[in-house]
């Protein structure tokens, strides 16, 4: 029988389910990650054929920490300088030293060529081949490790683009044309995601050769996209700067099902990792957007929206030069660890939850011997006499700073928004996400929260429910709305270029599900909206436009922008287990004592319970791959799914 198995890479465990319910979570590798992936897939699938669905934070840490390849820059006479004039916006208005985030590229390696396209198409002055063959050889000799071509208007006609492409093509370097890879308009933006996706793809290319070397050929593997959906290696290859949230998607994949599962599909999700913190909000349907924001750059690529902070688990706590406390946004990682681990000497969010008792050290083992209380204690101790804390007051700041780090957040993809957050769940996973999710619903005034099983391994579970999808888009920049025939005939093409891979891959002409959005902004707007397509769209963004921003114009023009399609293989509803009600126990399988306040506090194991069992705070609730702060406000009900029901008193 053909396994399937999905991993997900983070910065500090790596976690992985079959498609049997079975579960692993390890330390990640962070010098090499198609290790410790290679070695768990053969663990879960020792032989036979098997499709493993990777989640991965290579293209995202690359970014993140701009450690990209040096990228050659081809563009227009006259416009060497147009990606690092970039826009006016400030991100920080009030910030007296702004700094534009670093390029991939520099001026030795931006190239110009002649050649002009007009911005309807029409050609202005003829593409000069073998001067772009001589500016690539050049950008190679300067150190250039990839190309990316971003010439004006492509977007309307790609005759020069592809004319730059056939000619760099022997120079042994990955090339990117920005048209192939977001014909929209806008030079900035799309150079941008070109200069981007260059870089990362000797990154990415590097990395999924190891991947593919270690695994064998038994193994199919596809990737996650940022947009919840799953390509092929080869098509990531071509197109990396499609999995830069790679991870997170699959998370927000999988809290949409349990939300829907036990009656909640309006849910705010937190995902709460060793690393970082992302959170988002569904309502229903995935919350798709037609961009994302890394390192400072604006990513013109279909995505999740997900907003992401530097709290996690493994975030480190420190003293500024004022001697106040910090925590975050460096993190311990996989190595050394938080102090808990046995090999670091710096406190983090983890070593202050096991110092109050949040966590088991025996049950929280996750392939160690335990965790080294005492080593934790002395790093909290070493760094609260610095600030003049006792070792409580400190592990208690600690844990109080992360919750108003990650409350910010949710506050910026809820209130921010428009949303109430009280209309809605709290849905909490990861592998610390447990631990917090009962004071962030109190911050935001939520009384109901939903803790699925195996809340840590979150992530991967949601891999394992995503459909193979694609989403392409085209500048069509129109005066007006045409008629519903012509919109169809706008989207015809790209449809036909996204249906052509899927069918190729094996799937069934009748299981492509295909869903067209239009963006439409008021005729002098300089910004869009995107609303679905359907019998009048210009009504649907008059509604979404005051929505968003609490007024609009039926009276004012309204333009046509852009088109969008997104076809995604037909997929069944993720299949819940279903608890019994008899057997098992809801007393406590023992206790843990909190180190800092000196007091026991009762651990249940989440697979002693069933349905219907109650639990009052203050407890824990742990599994293998996480654990469940109840306090003295909050007490827990088991679904019949076995997902966890916390009710908060405020």
């Amino acid at each position: 029988m053909t396994r399937t198995l999905a991993i997900d890479t983070g910065g500090t465990f790596t976690d992985a389910v079959r498609d049997d319910g079975a579960v692993l979570k390890v330390a990640s590798t962070p010098d090499d990650p198609s290790r410790v992936i290679a070695r768990l897939a053969v663990e879960l699938a020792p032989d036979g054929k098997a499709v493993l669905r990777h989640g991965t934070t290579v293209a995202t840490n690359a970014t993140l920490e701009a450690k990209l390849p040096p990228v050659g820059l081809i563009v227009n006479e006259g416009f060497r300088d147009l990606l690092e004039i970039g826009r006016q916006a400030r991100p920080r208005l009030y910030d007296p030293e702004p700094r534009r985030p670093g390029l991939p590229t520099s001026r030795r390696l931006i190239a110009e060529v002649p050649g002009r396209v007009g911005p309807g198409g029409e050609v202005l002055e003829p593409f000069d081949a073998e001067a772009c063959r001589r500016a690539g050889r050049q950008l190679k000799r300067a150190g250039a490790r990839a190309i990316a071509v971003v010439l004006l208007h492509a977007y309307a006609n790609t005759d020069h683009e592809d004319a730059a492409a056939a000619a760099l093509a022997d120079l042994g370097l990955p090339v990117t044309t920005s048209a192939s890879l977001n014909p929209e308009f806008r030079e900035v933006e799309r150079g941008l995601c070109a200069l981007v996706n260059a870089g990362l793809r000797p990154v990415v290319g590097e990395y999924l050769e190891r991947l593919q070397a270690a695994l064998t050929a038994r193994f199919d593997v596809l990737v996650m996209t940022s947009e919840g959906g799953l390509l092929s290696p080869h098509e990531v290859l071509e197109e990396p700067a499609r999995v830069l949230v790679s991870g997170p998607a699959g998370g927000l994949v999988a809290a949409r099902a349990w939300g829907a599962a036990v009656g909640e599909p309006r849910v705010v999700t937190l995902d709460m990792g060793g690393t970082s913190t992302d959170v988002a909000w569904i309502d229903g349907e995935l919350p798709r957007v037609s961009g994302l924001s890394i390192a400072g750059h604006d990513i013109r690529l279909p995505s999740l929206e997900i907003h992401t902070v530097g709290a996690g688990g493994g975030s480190l706590v420190r003293l500024d030069r004022g001697g106040a406390l910090r925590v975050g946004p460096e993190s311990a990682g996989a190595d050394p660890g938080p102090a808990a681990y046995g090999f670091g000497d710096e406190p983090t969010v983890t070593d202050a939850n096991l110092l109050l008792g949040r966590i088991d050290p025996e049950f929280f083992a996750l392939g160690r011997d335990g965790l080294d209380v005492g080593r934790a204690e002395r790093a909290a101790t070493r760094l609260a006499k610095r600030a003049g804390l006792t070792p409580r007051r400190l592990c208690e700041g600690v844990v109080r700073l992360a919750d108003v780090a990650m409350t910010r957040a949710l506050r910026v993809i809820s209130l921010e928004r428009g949303r109430d957050p009280r209309d809605a769940a709290l849905v909490v996973f990861g592998g610390a996400g447990g631990l917090h999710g009962v004071a962030l619903a109190r911050a935001l005034g939520m009384r109901r929260i939903i803790v699925p099983p195996n809340q840590g391994v979150l992530s991967a579970q949601g891999l394992l429910w995503a459909p193979p999808a694609r989403t392409l888009s085209r500048s069509v920049l129109l005066d007006g709305v045409p008629s519903a025939t012509a919109r169809r005939r706008l989207a015809r093409p790209l449809t036909e270029r996204i249906r052509g891979p899927l069918l190729g891959s094996g799937a069934r002409a009748k299981d492509l599900l295909t869903t067209v959005t239009l963006d439409l902004r008021y005729r002098g707007q300089s910004f869009e909206l995107e609303v679905p397509e359907g019998a009048d769209p210009v009504a649907a963004f008059h509604r979404v436009h005051r929505c968003r921003f609490g007024f609009a114009d039926p009276e004012r023009t309204v333009d046509l922008v852009a088109v969008r399609v997104r076809t995604e293989v037909a997929v069944a509803p993720p299949a819940m287990a279903s608890l019994g009600r008899s057997g098992g126990s809801d007393q406590p399988c023992g206790r843990v004592k909190s180190v800092a306040r000196r007091t026991m506090i009762p651990v249940h194991d989440r697979a002693d319970l069933r349905a219907g069992h109650k639990i009052a705070g203050p407890a824990l609730v742990a599994d293998g791959t996480g654990t469940v702060w109840l306090d003295a406000g909050a007490r827990a009900t088991v679904h019949r799914t076995g997902a966890l029901l916390l009710e908060v008193r405020p």
